[in-house]
């Protein structure tokens, strides 16, 4: 395995971590945040896809859907550059799984809303970066645009985690 199959899988890793940090703990930056992520919500399950839970105040939130559709583009993008071998339908199938893992969570941890829109969506975000990685493969050597897409992955992981440490150190 070369070096940036070895970096992809480390950024692979750290994205999900942060992701989860995100998706469950809703950027808790401290053990007290993350308790009262615990204790401030009750269980509740939607199995609509765009119903009442993006509608608020009456009109739907369309914020909540893109940043589920853009925060999953990293995965499929992710599990391109890794699964070379794996193909669409089991990298779509991963993507999947992974969000039903964390909607369960949510459900059994009693700390969200587990909502069918958010799997849609999540999984549609997975599809874009699988199907954008599959486009640029095709043009662009699969090595060469491997190791940019692994190192600017890198540089914009490192940026959002520093800001994530400043606010940490800032908010204890």
């Amino acid at each position: 395995m070369g070096k940036t199959k070895i970096k992809g899988r480390v950024l692979l890793i750290a994205y999900l971590v942060v992701l989860v940090w995100i998706l469950l703990f809703k950027f808790a930056f401290s053990i007290d945040d993350i308790i009262a992520v615990f204790h401030n919500q009750g269980r509740s399950i939607n199995l609509l896809p765009f119903s009442e839970s993006v509608i608020v105040n009456g009109h739907i939130d369309i914020s909540e859907i893109i940043n589920n559709l853009v925060i999953f583009i990293p995965f499929g993008g992710l599990l391109g550059i890794l699964g070379e071998k794996r193909g669409f339908i089991k990298s779509l199938s991963l993507i999947l799984l992974f969000s039903l893992l964390v909607e369960a969570s949510q459900f059994i941890l009693g700390i969200g809303a587990t909502d069918i829109t958010d799997i849609v969506m999540n999984s549609l975000g997975g599809v874009i970066g699988l199907v954008s990685y599959g486009v640029l493969a095709k043009y662009i050597n699969r090595s060469k645009l491997d190791r940019f897409l692994v190192n600017i992955g890198t540089l914009l992981f490192s940026l959002i985690l520093a800001t994530l440490v400043f606010l940490l150190i800032f908010n204890m």
